[in-house]
């Protein structure tokens, strides 16, 4: 009985690390850019101010993986001067599923980063934090 046990918990641990590898995998095949279109002055490109004075970071992500997925969700941080964490974000692509080689927008809005904190900002990255496929 104990050896069942034993056997079990070893293709659990084994396929919970395939998942887990499987997952990582996903989330470098995604491409993030950040659209160079509509530059506001004074801000990076794709950067823009809202009607509610929170900063956003607008671009697209592209499914280069051989998979379908389902929503891709980003999450976005913005630096101020000595690299301080000003705020973060995140942000759920619309599309239920993103098939190979399709784009989706994708939309970041800092609702901490308002105000002044926005001048403050020297620098910011957008990664991908969630990518599964699509069953």
């Amino acid at each position: 009985m104990r050896a069942t046990g034993v056997w079990f918990l070893v293709a659990l641990l084994i396929f919970g690390g395939f998942s887990a590898a499987l997952a990582t995998d996903l989330r470098d095949k995604i491409k993030v850019e950040i659209e160079s279109a509509g530059l506001h002055p004074g801000m990076d490109p794709g950067m823009y101010v809202c009607a509610s004075n929170h900063l956003h970071i607008k671009g697209t992500v592209q499914n280069l993986a051989g998979v379908a997925l389902g929503r891709i969700k980003v999450a976005g941080k913005a630096f101020g001067a000595a690299d301080k964490l000003l705020g973060t974000a995140t942000f759920t692509t619309k599309p239920e599923v993103l098939k190979p080689g399709e784009k989706a927008e994708i939309n970041v809005e800092f609702l901490t980063v308002t105000g002044p904190l926005i001048q403050q900002v020297k620098r910011h990255e957008i990664a991908v934090a969630e990518a599964a496929p699509k069953p």
